[in-house]
């Protein structure tokens, strides 16, 4: 009896041990991000059928992971008047768990030239268009580089919040990260104005500003390809596409994770995403 009883304990120990570890694991610090699904980029709209079949998979990968949030940035459509394709992103999202908090910055497929009109009917689909989230050994702020990028009539008030978040985010005096669609360059800091980057007189009061408030790093999307670039010790990653892919990584997503005092980033074909 007493042998039945030291077995039964034995038993119930480890299996509070496995439960203790699916806890630890479950909340280990980390954030997705997701750019560009673009729906009906692939097959020129004539449906969505590849873009959902990857947002599936992610989905999936997501919901298995656990990460204390989800961030899309940007351009979640090819055609921001196509309903159908409007209405295939909304059930996307319905693809999270609903305890995996969602964020969402526009992308220029979602707002265009940023009136502010656009960014409002933006605001009033999606809930937001910039958000701060305070995590476990780091924060992250996401913003609307769509008004930067057009120089449109809300970049003042964009660079003031930015500014006003920044100052209360280093007062945690954990690393920083930002995200939003556009790169703010893509191989070089004085490189040239072009459809890929942030203008230059622009770029340069941000990288300054960033700069200044010791961002660690910097996410963006945009190129449907990866990219790195470096500002003064303020590191600027570039995701692929979770739609269509122009580079050379396939489909898939970034996580983002506090590592030694630094945000390390990974980006992972869908095929490669981690188990745990």
């Amino acid at each position: 009896m007493k042998n039945r009883l030291f077995g039964l304990a034995i038993l119930l120990v480890v299996a509070v041990s496995l439960l203790s570890c699916g806890s630890r694991g479950e909340s280990t610090p980390m954030f997705v991000q997701i750019s560009d699904t673009q729906l009906g980029f692939i097959t020129e709209s004539e449906d969505f059928s590849p873009e959902v079949a990857n947002m599936e998979r992610i989905a999936a990968a997501v919901n298995r992971l656990r990460p204390d949030f989800v961030v899309f940035s940007g351009d979640y459509v090819q055609w921001r008047t196509d309903e159908a394709a409007l209405e295939g992103f909304k059930q996307i999202c319905g693809l999270f768990d609903e305890e995996i908090p969602l964020y969402f910055v526009p992308g220029n497929h979602d707002v265009g030239d940023a009136t502010p009109e656009d960014v409002e009917a933006f605001i009033e689909r999606y809930g937001h268009d910039r958000f701060v989230f305070e995590g476990e050994g780091y924060t992250t702020i996401g913003y609307n580089s769509c008004v930067i990028k057009s120089a449109a009539q809300g970049e003042a008030a964009e660079y003031e919040w930015l500014e006003a978040q920044l100052a209360k985010a280093s007062e945690r005096n954990m690393p920083i990260t930002l995200v939003a669609h556009h790169p703010l360059f893509v191989y070089d800091v004085q490189e040239e104005n072009k459809g890929t980057n942030i203008p230059l007189e622009l770029r340069s009061k941000y990288l300054e500003l960033f700069d200044r408030y010791d961002v660690d790093l910097v996410l963006s999307g945009h190129l449907h390809c990866g990219a790195t670039g470096e500002y003064e010790g303020v590191r600027l990653f570039t995701t692929s596409a979770a739609g269509r892919p122009l580079g050379e990584e396939g489909s898939g997503v970034s996580i983002i994770r506090p590592v030694d005092g630094r945000m390390e980033v990974t980006f992972y074909e869908i095929d490669q995403l981690p188990q745990h």
